[in-house]
């Protein structure tokens, strides 16, 4: 299902959560939890908030050399995985405009919460140490991906 079809509405009645770029590339890339997400974004079981600023991180990640190989493994391009990407999320209009950075040790993390904020997220996803010793942003609770699927799906 393309973003913007009328089945969208099924997504608003699932777990609306931000996920950072690691768990984009992980998922995109290779099986697993990160993978096992996706799919549930696309079943409708979560609903995924995306930020352009995010998904030009993303694209510009996966064109990184160390990922070439595994491109061509899976038959395709940064630009086809991040419209996949687009496709299974909801985009959310977010500025970093005359914010003062949110985390300290690495402010291009700052674009997660403020995604999240923006969509009200019920959790941020991610493994980066930067935003788990925060805990939380906004009452959002900053998780590992273990700890989301336990909690919201009990495996």
């Amino acid at each position: 299902m393309k973003f913007g079809d009328s089945g969208d509405t099924e997504r608003f009645m699932s777990v609306r959560i931000v996920i950072d770029t690691n768990i984009w590339i992980s998922g995109l890339l290779w099986r697993g939890k990160p993978c096992q997400l996706l799919r549930f974004a696309e079943e409708g079981k979560v609903e995924l908030c995306i930020a352009y600023a995010m998904l030009l991180e993303l694209e510009e990640v996966l064109s990184y050399e160390k990922f070439y190989q595994r491109l061509e493994k899976l038959g395709q391009t940064p630009s086809q995985l991040a419209s996949y990407a687009l496709d299974i999320s909801s985009p959310f209009d977010v500025s970093r405009t005359g914010i003062l950075p949110i985390v300290s040790a690495d402010p291009d993390d700052d674009i997660f919460l403020l995604c999240a904020s923006a969509a009200q997220a019920k959790y941020v996803v991610t493994n980066d140490p930067h935003l788990l010793n925060m805990e939380s942003y906004q009452e959002i609770p900053i998780i590992k991906i273990e700890k989301f699927f336990d909690v919201e799906f009990n495996i």
